[in-house]
């Protein structure tokens, strides 16, 4: 028998963590999904950790770019 690993879809509302830099975002930032976009391959993400300014802490990522903070 095989072992699988699980891997589960990102959701919205989820705490996330960025796998690379995203515009203004450095990579290992986190923050919130607020909503998914292109059929789930894009989320818009409230960037919490590190601080950033403005419009900065709102990013674009693509999910493949992401991992779920537990």
């Amino acid at each position: 028998m095989t072992s699988m690993a699980i891997v589960r879809q990102i959701a919205q509302y989820d705490v996330v963590e960025l796998t690379e830099p995203v515009h203004a975002a450095p990579a290992g930032a986190r923050g919130a999904v607020l909503e998914l976009l292109n059929d789930g391959g894009v989320a818009e993400i409230e960037i919490t950790e590190p601080t950033l300014d403005g419009l900065d802490r709102i990013v674009y990522a693509p999910v493949a770019k992401l991992r779920v903070v537990s």
